[in-house]
């Protein structure tokens, strides 16, 4: 079995250390989502006030909830890469899972409402009784169909893109945890070697 180096480009990421840089990561992500959690429920109250479609009271809801986990689990990856826990990682892997899940179901979901929304202009046509509102219903409709489906296009390549860059970071934390463990099984080598080479002597 080949010693564990800390120092290896095997575990380098970024021009520094995995481990640093799984720290600044979380720091980030830790900002970024603690943004977005108040704008998720200001949204999530407008929505249910006005009494608009339920589906996007629920999506900010578990926008939310997604990104307070994100907040909480990157703050346990940062204290237990500080504290050399590698059990304190696993949380972040699990609510990155949940938010590879949340981006595809909602994403998805949306975009079938905001498809839904578009095609009830084809209502304008057999509501229309004159030749012109007749037209001007189907240019409409068609135009808007024409957004919509290049909305969904867009929507799935974000989809397809976020998930991409999760998984990668779900991949850095999987090496993150393999590094700790390494370290810590070298750790309590050396101090086993130590403690044999005390007594002994």
């Amino acid at each position: 079995m080949l010693e564990f180096d800390p120092n290896h480009e095997k575990w380098q990421c970024c021009c520094c250390r995995v481990t640093a840089g799984l720290q600044i990561m979380g720091i980030v992500e830790a900002i970024c989502a603690s943004a977005v959690i108040p704008f998720a429920l200001n949204q999530m109250n407008e929505h249910a006030q006005s009494g608009n479609n339920g589906n996007f009271v629920v999506f900010y809801a578990s926008l939310a909830f997604v990104t307070l986990l994100i907040v909480i689990t990157s703050l346990l990856m940062i204290i237990g890469i500080r504290k050399r826990k590698e059990k304190l990682l696993y949380p972040t892997i699990i609510a990155r899972v949940l938010l590879v899940i949340f981006v595809t179901v909602f994403g998805v979901s949306i975009g079938v409402v905001r498809h839904e929304n578009a095609s009830d202009l084809d209502d304008i046509k057999s509501s229309s009784k004159r030749g012109k509102t007749k037209i001007s219903g189907r240019k409409i409709a068609s135009q808007e169909e024409a957004s919509t489906t290049l909305r969904l296009v867009f929507l799935m390549v974000l989809m397809m893109f976020v998930s991409m860059v999760v998984f990668y970071t779900i991949f850095l934390v999987v090496r993150g945890v393999n590094f700790l463990k390494n370290y810590n099984r070298l750790k309590r080598r050396k101090k086993l070697i130590y403690g044999n080479c005390l007594f002994g002597s």
